[in-house]
């Protein structure tokens, strides 16, 4: 007997945050800050067919994932319960770059969490499905706050850390007129980052105060605007990055650097897209266009 499910998480975009990660709860484990959840995402499909011994197959975009650990690991305890040895066909899909500041890895594993919960016929509940790709993350330093962002939606304040369930949040959904215009030159190592201690005090520096400053100031100019400033303070951003936000700046279009890749965001009236996209193409990059999710990760 085959079982099936099939899940999509929005992709999310963070813009400035802080760690809370001296709590040895991984549920209790995350950030605080602000991110805007994409109408691009990932996809992911689950095919459970029984087998002589327990096997997973991971993919992304139909190529083999290399290391596939976070994937694997929301997998094997979602499977842990089950007394049947299975072959389980887990094929992730998305048009947005590993890596690069999208958020892939938390999207990923939560619509995986979602999915494969549904085709087990599991008794969790939607939030202890993403718990659990939460502490997938968390325990591969691939994320702090993007499975808590995901499952809501929207622009979110992310104001306690933690997963959902734990977490606490205020979700904005800002105008349906509102496009977010994004490229990447690459990626940068999440893990790197989270892990390097010097790092993480300039980031929790840098971020101090921007929450409540964003809950007085809700609206998308406000976030960018504070997404900018972080990345200022931050001063990790590259070369060609830097001079990519001062090209677009000179155009009167505010954007900052994907937390964390090599990529650059903004969020713009409708009208503004095309000078947007244009600027974007003029570095050296591919446009990506996207209206802001309104509805967080979800059961197809």
């Amino acid at each position: 007997m085959v079982k099936t499910g099939l899940s999509f998480s929005p992709c999310q975009i963070t813009g400035f945050f802080r760690i809370h990660d001296t709590t040895g709860d991984p549920l209790k484990i995350g950030s605080t800050g602000a991110g805007v959840n994409l109408q691009q995402g990932v996809t992911t499909a689950v095919r459970i067919s029984r087998a002589s011994r327990t096997k997973l197959v991971i993919s992304f975009n139909g190529k083999p994932l290399a290391h596939p650990v976070v994937s694997r690991t929301v997998a094997q305890e979602l499977l842990d319960g089950s007394s049947e040895a299975s072959l389980v066909t887990i094929d992730h899909r998305s048009i947005l770059p590993m890596g690069c500041g999208y958020g892939t890895s938390g999207a990923g594993a939560l619509s995986l969490s979602l999915a494969l919960n549904e085709a087990l016929g599991s008794d969790l509940s939607r939030i202890e499905a993403a718990q659990i790709a939460h502490k997938a993350e968390v325990k591969y330093r691939t994320g702090l706050g993007t499975v808590t962002s995901a499952f809501y939606g929207g622009l979110v304040i992310r104001t306690r850390p933690g997963a959902p369930g734990f977490a606490e949040v205020k979700k904005i959904i800002p105008p349906s007129s509102l496009r977010v215009v994004s490229g990447a030159f690459g990626p940068i190592s999440t893990a790197g980052v989270l892990s390097n201690s010097g790092l993480k005090k300039r980031i929790n520096l840098c971020g101090r105060g921007l929450v409540s400053l964003q809950i007085k100031g809700p609206e998308t100019n406000t976030f960018i605007r504070l997404s900018r400033r972080f990345a200022d303070c931050l001063g990790i951003l590259s070369l060609r990055l830097r001079e990519a936000i001062s090209i677009m700046q000179r155009k009167r279009i505010t954007s900052s650097m994907m937390m964390i890749g090599e990529s650059l965001f903004t969020v713009v009236r409708r009208e503004l897209v095309s000078e947007a996209k244009s600027t974007i193409k003029s570095v050296g990059l591919t446009p990506i266009v996207s209206k802001i999710a309104e509805h967080g990760a979800v059961v197809l």
